[in-house]
């Protein structure tokens, strides 16, 4: 395909490089920051834009990576519409395809299931891609695109991909502010994060082998008061942590009160 990519964050960062490294041609890629869309350009042999009006009418798919509250004023600033033959897509969790049908009749989401910094490698191929189009011919064009960089394609609709994201949420960005407060727990103590690290790998690896809910232990799940009251009152003097913590205790009680008693 030929490709523009709108966007010069994370996501474009990582997408580009494979789609080019998969074969297929950027034509351009367009960002307000020219330092950011000029690097992601480089890194994919295609030209760099700051201007939307001079986005090129020659290609085959339009692939807005931006924040999600900046998709449709994005997709609305294309300066011209789309061939039957050409198509928009978005890389968005939360945003429905409907965003892009004003930009023309062939429009979907290309969303990976990956939290993306630039600094980081990934390995492409190993990533899910949630895939959904307007009609028949988009969605088998962008469900092929998905393959050519990835061995998990999958074919996900608007309702149920707001669903994995919401699951995303919680697995990714609420787990990182977790370890982010045991950190600062650590540097207030003045002992180095990096006690925590073979904690972290082991709560991921059991995670992942036997599932969260078996995977859990502590004082909540124990109902270990005292250990719980100990903690809530050396928080004392960073509430908003102290509530967290509080709030997060009693919700991993009655989540496994729930499943011991559905298990009797």
């Amino acid at each position: 395909m030929k490709i523009c990519i709108l966007g010069s964050g994370n996501v474009a960062h990582h997408i580009s490089k494979a789609l080019h490294q998969a074969g297929h041609n950027i034509l351009q890629v367009y960002g307000r920051n020219p330092k950011t869309s000029k690097a992601v350009a480089k890194r994919c042999k295609a030209e760099s834009i700051q201007d939307i009006k001079k986005l090129s009418t020659k290609a085959t798919l339009y692939l807005i990576c931006v924040s999600d509250n900046a998709i449709e004023k994005v997709s609305a600033s294309i300066p011209f519409t789309l061939s039957a033959k050409q198509i928009i897509a978005h890389t968005a969790g939360s945003i429905s395809i409907q965003t892009l049908n004003k930009v023309g009749k062939g429009y979907g989401s290309f969303y990976p299931l990956q939290t993306f910094s630039k600094e980081r490698r990934l390995s492409f191929d190993k990533i899910p891609m949630c895939i959904y189009g307007s009609n028949t011919s988009t969605h088998k064009k962008l469900t092929k695109l998905a393959q050519s960089i990835s061995n998990d394609v999958r074919h996900i609709d608007d309702t149920t991909r707001k669903e994995i994201h919401l699951a995303a949420v919680f697995t990714c960005n609420f787990v990182t502010h977790l370890i982010a407060e045991s950190e600062s727990i650590l540097s207030d103590t003045g002992v180095d994060k990096d006690i925590i690290t073979p904690l972290i790998k082991e709560t991921i690896s059991k995670t992942i082998a036997i599932g969260a809910a078996n995977a859990q232990t502590g004082p909540a799940k124990r109902g270990d008061t005292n250990v719980i009251n100990s903690h809530l009152a050396m928080l004392s003097s960073k509430p908003a942590t102290q509530k967290l913590y509080k709030q997060i205790s009693k919700a991993i009680k009655r989540f496994h009160d729930r499943l011991e008693s559905e298990n009797k």
